[in-house]
């Protein structure tokens, strides 16, 4: 297995790098999301994951370690593939990611392409208990906004959610939040409002 290939960027196509190290090309497919940051010319280190097809062999590659620790969790759940993987993560960074894992939004992740709601929903029955573990040493309150066990904080998600915005961005809004037994919703409505990301 290659676990990393270090290289000059030379050339930049539609969902591949052509990676050159000490004169040998490396077609490495990509999320659009890691190819956004590369220019040709570079020098990169790209995180690489051999895939193995039908038919073929494929190297698919990430600028960061957890982008492909991400993306080899998607490889796990039944029905998702290197190419649905990829295309998972062209959308949406790794942490928004696990954060619409964990809070449920299926949505989110089947706005990506070639994802139906039916395996977005899958996706999210699969590893919602993983990413739920690893945003608990974010904070408590993470843990409540994304698995639903404080019904003040999802009654005040629900409220804002209704306004139009989405759950994944509401929780993150409270990532960093201390919630208090003595916060009522509408206190915690005013928080999230206060905290979201446009």
């Amino acid at each position: 297995m290659i676990g990393y290939i270090k290289g000059i960027v030379a050339q930049i196509n539609d969902n591949h790098i052509v990676l050159d190290n000490h004169g040998i090309g490396y077609i490495i497919q990509m999320p659009l999301s890691s190819m956004v940051s590369l220019t040709e010319g570079d020098e990169v280190t790209i995180y690489t994951y051999m895939a193995f097809g039908k038919e073929d062999v494929s190297l698919c590659g990430f600028t960061s370690g957890s982008e492909l620790e991400m993306f080899k969790m998607l490889l796990k759940v039944s029905g998702i593939g290197p190419k649905g993987a990829l295309n998972i993560l062209s959308g949406v960074s790794v942490d928004t990611l696990k954060m619409a894992i964990a809070s449920g939004d299926d949505k989110l992740i089947a706005a990506s392409k070639g994802i139906s709601a039916k395996t977005a929903q899958k996706i999210i029955v699969e590893l919602k208990g993983k990413m739920s573990k690893e945003l608990l040493s974010v904070g408590t309150d993470v843990r409540k906004a994304a698995s639903k066990d404080d019904d003040r904080v999802n009654e005040a998600i629900n409220a804002v959610v209704a306004t139009g915005f989405d759950r994944t961005s509401c929780v993150r809004a409270l990532a960093n939040i201390q919630i208090s037994d003595q916060m009522t919703v509408d206190e915690i409505i005013d928080l999230i409002f206060a905290n979201i990301t446009f």
